[in-house]
């Protein structure tokens, strides 16, 4: 049966991954129609992307699912790395010291992930089409024509706009024109998804140094894992590796200490490394790994994917609304794409060092020494790999108004999450949890009336003061007696904050003038004037 629908509202996500479910969850709860289609007719049962870092944890806590997902996965404190031969830990590197409220890798394997998702996007009113693909798309001014092919028939449908998060065999990417540029023949390994017995406490990530190649350890919940090993390319005709073939080279690269049984997915894979020149095509837009494509090491990808997800959403859920010009969506590609590179940049260092061998090898082991036994330069590196080095600081939407103040943050970076706030009447509570009401966050240090500060912000968010003592009356506020949030941010005694739905600084002030918010909102975000919407 064929249909037609003129109207050119709404966004098509391609890919029910995590990416594509984030993406669909993020823009439903901005009140945007989301329509989700998927190729496979069923969820993947492979482990594929186990590692989620404290940036997209800090995300997901504010989208309504981080406890859910924590009860499916496993938290991982430090990383090891190991001598393959004897067993004894060479060096460790601690996560706690991560600056974030969850100073914690959360192993959890994508299925659980993407059940999650698919719960909360089915609680905000989108459902999954599975067995939908897209075979055809054309675009012109005013929408997105799109074939999809599922269930043996054909349809024809009209749509504002197309996210592509079908993965890194994208049929959107292929249908826009464009196509990953890079690297395509790297390093091979053998994975195995896994039950395991094994006397190693299983809330660290373990990499196993040993002269035929690096092995790796990750624990999931209960006594699954995931385990990778280094290999020589298999050859054309090798199929699958089998399990005794995982088992022999955990007994030789493990020391003996590690018997994996209960195969759930035995695979070889290539690292490939590549990037498609722009996130934007018109009125289609390119996530995830449609986007980008590298190697696992640090578990950058879907993680990478979910800030994709979470930068492209609130700027495509003001635009699909009729609150903001097209111009807007611009800024998707020019912030994602410049940390697209560098994680494909990282990850290719990171494999070539990880696979490194003879005097090479000895070198690397010698650097991460001092990284699992210098303070300062684990804490560097753990940091980095959990993302929360990224920030938009020269990004057209980042708006520094007045003087920086020193170790305080600034427009463009993760707005700081300061502990010791609390609500009026005695709980604590975290930005995060602010950001769980959906829009923008203005958090206000004034002392004088808010009433034009919540006028000119309007429904696009939240107003909330910040206060030294409780004072009931004036909800929504936080009480912040230690000036905890005046410090972080460098506001002063009268400054504001205006935080965006992915929990990056837009605006920060050291005055509380609502002309400032009215500027920002119009000649910055572009926003457009209700009055004319």
């Amino acid at each position: 049966m064929d249909t037609t629908d003129t109207t050119a509202d709404g966004v098509l996500v391609v890919g029910a991954g995590p990416v594509g479910l984030t993406t669909a969850c993020q823009l439903a709860r901005l009140g945007v129609r989301v329509r989700v289609v998927e190729a496979l007719e069923r969820p993947t049962t492979e482990s594929r992307a186990v590692g989620v870092h404290a940036r997209s944890l800090e995300m997901l806590a504010a989208l309504g699912v981080l406890p859910r997902l924590e009860s499916r996965g496993r938290r991982i404190g430090a990383l090891e790395m190991v001598s393959g031969g004897t067993g004894r830990t060479r060096a460790r590197m601690e996560l706690a010291g991560a600056p974030s409220r969850h100073p914690y890798v959360l192993d959890v394997a994508q299925p659980d992930t993407e059940a999650v998702l698919a719960d909360r996007a089915a609680e905000l009113g989108v459902v999954v089409e599975r067995g939908v693909e897209l075979t055809a798309l054309t675009q012109d001014a005013g929408g997105v024509e799109v074939t999809l092919h599922g269930d043996g028939r054909e349809e024809t449908a009209r749509t504002g706009w197309v996210v592509g998060a079908d993965g890194g065999h994208s049929t959107t990417r292929h249908l826009v024109g464009t196509h990953l540029e890079g690297g395509f023949h790297g390093q091979h390994f053998a994975m195995a998804d896994v039950d395991v017995d094994t006397a190693f406490s299983p809330d660290t990530i373990r990499m196993f140094t040993h002269p035929d190649g690096m092995g790796i350890l990750f624990p999931l919940a209960g006594t699954r894992a995931r385990i990778m090993f280094f290999v020589d390319p298999p050859g054309p005709d090798a199929g699958d590796p089998t399990l005794e073939q995982i088992q022999a080279l955990a007994d030789a690269r493990m020391g003996g200490r590690v018997r994996a049984h209960d195969p759930r997915w035995l695979t070889y894979f290539e690292v490939h490394h590549a990037q498609v020149p722009r996130y934007r095509h018109g009125r289609v837009f390119l996530a995830g790994d449609a986007a980008h494509v590298h190697s696992p090491a640090g578990a950058q990808g879907m993680n990478t994917g979910i800030q994709d997800a979470a930068n492209l959403a609130w700027k495509l859920a003001l635009v699909a609304g009729g609150r903001a010009g097209q111009e807007l969506l611009d800024t998707y590609h020019d912030e994602r794409h410049p940390i697209g590179a560098e994680v494909v940049r990282r990850t290719t260092e990171l494999t070539d060092v990880a696979t490194a061998a003879g005097p090479e090898a000895a070198l690397r082991n010698a650097a991460l020494f001092v990284v699992g036994h210098v303070h300062r330069a684990g804490e560097a590196v753990a940091t980095r790999m959990a993302e929360l080095t990224v920030h938009y600081r020269a990004s057209a939407l980042s708006v520094q108004h007045g003087a920086h103040h020193h170790a305080a943050a600034r427009a463009g970076d993760h707005a700081p999450d300061p502990g010791g706030l609390r609500r009026p009447d005695g709980p604590p509570v975290a930005v995060e949890e602010l950001l769980a009401h959906p829009g923008l966050l203005l958090l206000a240090r004034s002392s004088g009336d808010l009433g034009e500060l919540r006028r000119a912000l309007g429904d696009l968010g939240t107003v909330v003061r910040v206060v030294r003592e409780a004072a009931p009356a004036e909800e929504p506020c936080v009480v912040d007696p230690d000036d905890a949030v005046g410090r972080a941010y460098g506001l002063g005694t009268e400054g504001m904050a205006l935080v965006r739905p992915d929990g990056y600084l837009g605006l920060i002030a050291d005055s509380g003038d609502p002309a400032l918010l009215r500027s920002y909102l119009a000649d910055t975000l572009r926003l457009i004037e209700r009055s004319a919407v």
